[in-house]
């Protein structure tokens, strides 16, 4: 097991964990979020290819509408 941080909330997540099943464990849809890894955004095409590591920042960004 290792720990990642998302908005500043710690997580523990198996090893080789993506990004893609990190979000699905969190119940979260993928439709109209964004996450950061360490202050860049990562592409949802990477998700499924993009590993956790230990340590490794989040930021989940929530699309908003409005104006």
């Amino acid at each position: 097991m290792m720990e990642v941080i998302l908005n500043g909330k710690p997580y523990m997540v198996e090893e080789n964990t993506t990004l893609a099943a990190f979000v699905e464990s969190l119940k979260l849809k993928p439709e109209g979020i964004a996450v950061a890894v360490n202050y860049h955004v990562v592409p949802k095409s990477q998700w499924t290819e993009t590993i956790l590591t230990d340590k490794m920042e989040l930021m989940l960004i929530h699309a908003v509408s409005g104006g």
